[in-house]
């Protein structure tokens, strides 16, 4: 994968996050085509300024972080 504007992952995570309820970090990468590292670094940008909201899933025996929006529906022409 090529080098990607950061600017370009958020909207990218905003449209997909819009979609759909909550995402595991390792989904939201697949379906934006990022890098892992690129996509955690932008869902902790986006959480500190309160775009998206984190809780932790359980799932077999394994936790995971799920993100979603904080404002559903907050970026409809996404």
């Amino acid at each position: 994968m090529g080098r990607r504007n950061i600017l370009d992952v958020i909207e990218d995570i905003l449209r997909v996050l819009n979609r759909n309820d909550e995402m595991s970090v390792k989904r939201i990468s697949e379906e934006i085509k990022s890098e892992w590292e690129t996509t955690i670094k932008a869902l902790e940008f986006m959480k500190k300024i309160d775009l998206v909201k984190e809780r932790e899933g359980k799932k077999t025996n394994k936790i995971e972080r799920l993100f979603s929006l904080v404002v559903r529906k907050i970026h409809e022409k996404l």
